[in-house]
């Protein structure tokens, strides 16, 4: 009976450990912006996590504030050492999280000055308070929000898939 109590608590031990292992906070250096809701961050380890910032969805490349929305982000992070607290992994691989340099929360910054959308999934967008964001940064004309018409990235890789 002690045995198997001895076996169930290393077991608990071991899947608690592996879930923290999943799921990990860390810092690191930001070495690539790649677009406006994805970046490259080199830890202390020299591993390179590609991060996919969580419930935000910027402008594509292609798109009109593509370019603007990459180099907005690339003035708040690039070469600077950020926290990352880790999502989960996306269907790329990638890693989805929330990006914080000085305690300042780089997702919501992106959506507040008019750089990005809250992210929808099937039209619907979990976090609330990105939404209200938007629509503030909607009122106030930041940003991407300048255009008469802005497209919605999700509409943008849907007009333009081959």
């Amino acid at each position: 009976m002690m045995n198997l109590l001895k076996h169930f608590f290393i077991s608990i031990v071991l899947l608690l450990s592996l879930t923290t292992l999943a799921n990990a906070d860390f810092q690191g250096k930001v070495v690539k912006v790649i677009d406006g809701d994805t970046v490259d961050v080199l830890t202390s380890q020299k591993q390179k996590i590609r991060i996919r910032l969580l419930d935000i969805d910027a402008p594509e490349s292609r798109q009109a504030f593509g370019n603007v929305s990459r180099k907005y982000l690339a003035s708040l992070i690039a070469g600077k050492m950020v926290f990352v607290k880790e999502n989960k992994k996306d269907i790329y691989q990638r890693t989805l999280g929330t990006i914080f340099y000085n305690k300042i929360n780089i997702n919501a910054k992106m959506i507040e000055n008019g750089y990005a959308w809250a992210y929808r999934y099937k039209g619907v967008a979990k976090n609330k308070i990105f939404v209200n964001l938007e629509t503030k940064a909607k009122q106030n004309k930041k940003g991407l929000w300048k255009d008469k018409h802005p497209i919605a990235p999700w509409d943008f890789r849907h007009q333009n898939r081959h």
